[in-house]
């Protein structure tokens, strides 16, 4: 079972200041699966839609 660390999230971080595009996606895909193998599939999907973009076409929920 793969587990998210801080290790995972400082190497994920070190990527994306480093411009390492192909570093920064595997870590991404790396916590995408974590999170899947752990049964946390609302996890995945905010963060693969935070990756891919597509969180931009959801309706913006507005709390009162």
């Amino acid at each position: 079972m793969k587990i998210i660390n801080a290790t995972t999230i400082g190497n994920l971080i070190s990527a994306h200041y480093e411009g390492d595009n192909e570093k920064f996606d595997t870590y991404v895909r790396f916590i995408i699966e974590a999170y899947e193998e752990q049964g946390e599939q609302r996890k995945a999907d905010i963060i693969r839609k935070r990756a891919d973009g597509s969180y931009k076409n959801q309706p913006e929920i507005v709390l009162d």
